[in-house]
């Protein structure tokens, strides 16, 4: 039997437009179901650049609901992710997005960078050697399971940054160098090598560390990171080249001051993550700018100082406790001998890389730690009566007993690694006010009349810096001070009333 398209070659011809136009709407249709979700993924991506979080929120989460099966389905939920660990510092939840992805996209582009993001959760939530083992596992499965992608060299440097923070230096010189060397352009080399510097200045190698610091200012010029590499060579210049042969520091010149050119009853000064300087007294914290400028007043009346939480907002302390610069208070007690709760004598406080408050306790002469939501979580450390707190981003923290006019330095579970005695070969302590650390480690102690200046475990003065009475910038009764991120030093002397700078 003759076929019926055969017998009727129109009808033949008819069906293939059929077919050849079914073929096309599905390919238009795709591709515009294609379309929509990625200029939503784009319009989130704007949002989040602009800090609109809420609006970006809205649009990944409408990607997810509405076009799961896209193929941005997987950048959207990773931008989750990513907000949920960065902005709101929400890990846990952030954990919970990232073995989604994992779970439901594994082959997709996202699934590299989400491992890099699973290793960075990993030590958001721990710090202890399986966290890092963990973490760094799972950045290295980013180069086995998905070679040539560009994860690879964030997964890298995080790899070299989980071991430095694991206490493991040779082996986080090891793999930033070993970075350096494979993507020697990629602007992750450029914070691997000032990763590199901070490690070989903790192993006593601060010229080296200078060099690749220079390195970093010469191939990214154009980089945030050549700017902290800047800042960084000064901080080194001034401890190991321009001291001892010539003081460390020269007063600026500048001062910050009230009303009246005058600051009274100063109780402590701080610097934030934009180098602003905070300036405490007995009724209010003034933050001043960089030019000197007077930005804003919070009130805070009886303060007793300021330190700042993972997000960088500002927190008082209180005889009691601690507020928020919104007025909220976290109200700080323990159970006392008898059982009951006793609130706590409050000297000064400071927040670890995983949210929780170390405080210091005058009444038990104690450090104490507590949760971001102030429930006691046990002792610090014991018979330390600390009247100032420092702590650098290893957790590594400096305790100022004036009592005994003594520095202790402790790791992250509270282990003494290093103390600053009273008095020492070449120095004494004669009333030490505060203490503060640099970006490298480097412990600072105020003396009143002079600042000194220890390597990371207190075991070596590196240099004594002091300003003769009767001239400029003079330091007789400096009370307190603070540091920015090229160290530059910010003294408060109730002799001259203000707080003076030096460079």
């Amino acid at each position: 039997m003759i076929p019926f398209a055969d017998r009727f070659p129109l009808f033949r011809v008819l069906a293939i437009l059929v077919i050849a136009c079914a073929a096309t709407t599905g390919a238009v249709q795709a591709q515009q179901d294609e379309e929509l979700p990625r200029r939503r993924l784009e319009s989130g991506r704007e949002y989040l650049r602009t800090k609109n979080y809420a609006e970006a929120l809205k649009d990944f989460e409408a990607i997810l609901q509405s076009y799961p099966s896209s193929s941005v389905a997987d950048d959207a939920l990773l931008e989750i992710a990513t907000y949920q660990l960065d902005v709101a510092r929400d890990p846990a939840a952030a954990d919970a997005s990232v073995k989604n992805l994992l779970k439901t996209y594994p082959a997709a582009d996202a699934a590299a960078k989400a491992l890099v993001l699973q290793g960075r959760v990993l030590l958001e939530l721990g710090r202890e050697p399986e966290d890092v083992n963990a973490a760094i596992a799972s950045f290295e499965r980013v180069a086995r399971l998905f070679p040539g992608n560009e994860a690879v060299p964030a997964s890298m440097f995080y790899a070299g940054l989980a071991a430095r923070l694991g206490g493991r230096a040779d082996e986080a010189i090891e793999r930033h160098t070993q970075l350096a060397i494979q993507y020697p352009t990629s602007p992750w080399t450029a914070r691997a090598l000032l990763g590199v510097a901070r490690s070989l200045t903790a192993a006593g190698q601060p010229l080296r560390a200078v060099e690749q610091l220079q390195r970093v200012r010469n191939q990214f010029s154009d980089t945030p990171a050549a700017a902290t590499a800047l800042e960084w060579n000064t901080i080194l210049y001034r401890l190991y080249i321009r001291a001892p042969a010539q003081p460390a520091y020269v007063f600026s010149g500048r001062t910050l001051a009230g009303p009246g050119g005058k600051i009274k009853d100063v109780r402590a000064v701080a610097v934030d993550a934009e180098n602003n300087v905070l300036v405490t007294t007995d009724k209010a914290v003034s933050v001043y700018g960089a030019t000197g400028a007077q930005l804003r007043t919070i009130t805070a009346p009886e303060a007793r100082g300021v330190f700042f939480d993972r997000l960088g907002n500002v927190l008082t302390i209180y005889e009691t406790g601690i507020r928020g610069e919104d007025r909220s208070t976290l109200r700080l007690a323990i159970a006392g001998s008898d059982g009951r709760p006793r609130e706590l004598k409050v000297e000064a406080g400071a927040v670890t890389s995983l949210g929780d408050y170390l405080i210091a306790d005058e009444e038990a002469k104690a450090i104490l730690r507590f949760g971001s939501d102030g429930k006691f979580k046990g002792d610090f450390a014991k018979q330390i009566n600390a009247r100032r707190l420092a702590i650098t981003d290893l957790d590594e923290v400096a305790a100022l007993d004036r009592d005994t006019k003594t520095v202790t330095i402790m790791d992250r579970d509270g282990k003494v690694v290093g103390r600053i005695a009273e008095r020492g070969g070449s120095y004494q302590l004669r009333n030490p006010a505060d203490v503060a650390f640099d970006g490298f480690g480097h412990v600072y102690v105020l003396d009143r009349a002079a600042v000194l200046v220890f390597s990371h475990d207190g075991s070596k003065l590196l240099t004594t810096f002091t300003v003769p009475e009767k001239t400029p910038g003079a330091l007789t009764q400096a009370e307190a001070f603070a540091l920015d991120s090229a160290a530059r030093l910010y003294v408060f002397d109730d002799r001259a009333e203000s707080v003076q700078i030096y460079r």
